[in-house]
């Protein structure tokens, strides 16, 4: 059903009124357009001595649409389509401005229905240029490329085609920069075109790993894939390669996680074969080697507490790989370059930590567990807030 016919349909009230007293602890309410109003969503605050402050256009009253609910149990989203909710609920932090938007026109509608993630980056950028409803208007009147130009990417039907694929998960605000900065690359859009399936969380990947890039990476990312999942994705070609010199072609046949973890391990293998994981004699002399290639191994940067201590030397750092049957040894150039330094936990869970120095300061930078598993939230926690008590 269209918005003017949900009008004809129901014709209600035109407003709908928070007191927002008791929440803020002075006298003041919140009145709010309703959908079927002549001027939907727009809101205004007043006292007892009048109006306090008015909403321009994509302006929104400091409260999300979603928690807005007067003392009759009446909501504001009640009455608007579950279409539009439905986009709404994409951009949490912008769930009132994206559904003022879809109240601007029929137009506005037919594009966040037909093109949620378009609608949703021209909805943005109208808001950052603090444009006016009927600027807003002529914008969704132009051509779908046109609209691509205005928001900062390439003028192309196949870049419209990409964005109608890419289905969506709830976004954070900066995040559609992100979007609009991967779809700037065409080496980026040249994968994303041919993989069968896109969500959002190709994006996300292609922006952390950047290169290298090869045919099958895409099919390591679903919908289904966390935040987390991404982190380890990254790491893991990251070693990978760091263990293969740098050479990108082993890279080539990898199209599943599960290949991934495989090449991954047989290079591990290799690797720790390579330097003395088989008997402490070789391990004695590649720590030598070492030691003579880097010279002493650098001090700690941060103190031991109970439960976690730093690796003091060469033969400690091949050791801590062949422990803990990952590839912690293949940092030691970052560690002789103070890049890097590792720690391993002893409880409440074993695991090998390595911090990073970036912007002067060191930060955690990966925490693992045998065989480069994810560590447990509890003892992620003790990691993170050890370093904040000392850095």
């Amino acid at each position: 059903m269209t918005k003017s016919a949900l009008k004809n349909a129901h014709p209600p009230e035109n407003h709908v009124v928070f007191d927002l007293s008791a929440i803020l602890n002075y006298p003041i309410q919140l009145v709010v357009n309703n959908w079927h109003s002549d001027r939907p969503l727009r809101w205004l605050s007043k006292n007892d001595d009048g109006i306090v402050a008015e909403g321009s256009f994509l302006e929104a009253p400091g409260l999300p649409l979603f928690t807005l609910e007067d003392c009759k149990g009446t909501r504001l989203s009640d009455d608007i389509p579950e279409g539009i909710l439905a986009i709404a609920r994409l951009m949490p932090a912008m769930d009132f401005e994206i559904a003022q938007a879809c109240a601007a026109s029929e137009a506005a509608v037919q594009l966040a229905e037909s093109s949620p993630l378009l609608f949703i980056l021209l909805v943005n950028y109208t808001r950052r240029q603090q444009l006016s409803v009927e600027k807003f208007e002529h914008l969704i009147a132009l051509r779908r490329t046109a609209i691509l130009e205005r928001i900062g990417l390439p003028a192309s039907k196949s870049v419209v085609r990409l964005i109608n694929r890419i289905e969506l998960s709830p976004l954070l605000p900066w995040e559609l920069d992100d979007v609009v900065r991967s779809l700037a690359q065409p080496e980026f859009r040249s994968l994303l075109s041919h993989h069968p399936s896109l969500h959002l969380n190709h994006l996300r990947f292609l922006l952390r790993q950047r290169q290298p890039l090869w045919p099958g990476m895409l099919h390591l990312v679903d919908k289904h894939s966390s935040a987390l999942d991404l982190t380890w994705l990254c790491r893991m070609i990251r070693d990978t390669l760091n263990m293969a010199a740098g050479n990108e072609r082993v890279l080539a046949g990898v199209s599943s996680r599960q290949a991934l973890q495989e090449l991954h391990d047989r290079l591990v293998e290799r690797f720790n074969r390579s330097n003395g994981r088989n008997s402490a004699a070789e391990r004695v002399a590649v720590a030598a080697k070492l030691a003579k290639e880097h010279g002493n191994y650098p001090a700690p940067p941060i103190p031991a507490i109970e439960g976690i201590e730093p690796l003091m030397s060469w033969l400690a750092l091949l050791e801590e790989g062949a422990s803990m049957h990952h590839c912690v040894g293949a940092y030691h150039i970052s560690i002789a370059n103070n890049e890097a330094f590792i720690y391993r936990m002893t409880h409440p869970e074993r695991l090998t930590i390595s911090l990073e120095y970036r912007n002067n300061r060191w930060v955690v930078g990966e925490v693992r567990r045998y065989c480069n598993a994810n560590p447990s939230p509890g003892a992620l926690d003790v990691v993170r807030r050890w370093v904040e008590r000392f850095r």
